[in-house]
Parts: C-alpha cells; sequence; structure tokens
C-alpha cells in the first residue's frame, strides 16, 4: 500500500470526517482512511465499468415515447376539483 501526501480544503476534510463519523463512528485518522479508500475504489471501478479510459461519464438522457396511444380526454370536472383545487376546502 502507498501512502499519498494530498492537501485538501477545509470543506473536504469537514465532509470526509462528517462521512467517517456517519459509516464507522468517528472520525479518527482509521475511518478517515476508509473513507478515502472507498471513494478511490468507487470512482477506478466507475471509470472501469465505463469503459472510457477516466473520460468524465455523462449524465443518462432518455427519450420518453408513446407510440400507437389515443390522446386521454380530461378527467371530470369534479374529480379535477379534488385533486387541484386551492386551498383546502
Amino acid at each position: 500500500m502507498a501512502n499519498l501526501n494530498i492537501e485538501l480544503g477545509n470543506e473536504v476534510i469537514k465532509g470526509i470526517r462528517s462521512i467517517a463519523v456517519r459509516h464507522y463512528g468517528d472520525s479518527g485518522d482509521t475511518s478517515v482512511g476508509r473513507v478515502i479508500k472507498s471513494a478511490l475504489e468507487m470512482r477506478l471501478l466507475s471509470i472501469k465499468l465505463a469503459e472510457q479510459g477516466g473520460a468524465e461519464i455523462e449524465e443518462p438522457m432518455a427519450g420518453w415515447e408513446f407510440a400507437n396511444k389515443q390522446p386521454v380526454g380530461q378527467l371530470p370536472a369534479e374529480v379535477q376539483s379534488w385533486l387541484f383545487r386551492k386551498g383546502g376546502t
């Protein structure tokens, strides 16, 4: 195993310690190290699964289509008033 010397901002350190407390019960060096190790392993796994050689992964996109469907008529006015009325009356 290798030791890495990296500089992190206060907000990042605070976030890492918060995760360590939430998952491991304390924010000691061992717990912080486990959080960082897990984060790096997850990132490397995501790169491997994406098979893009380390390129950033784009957000998935979906195009919704409803083929061969007839347009649905509106709900009766009474039902619309139950569902969409303003206030509580």
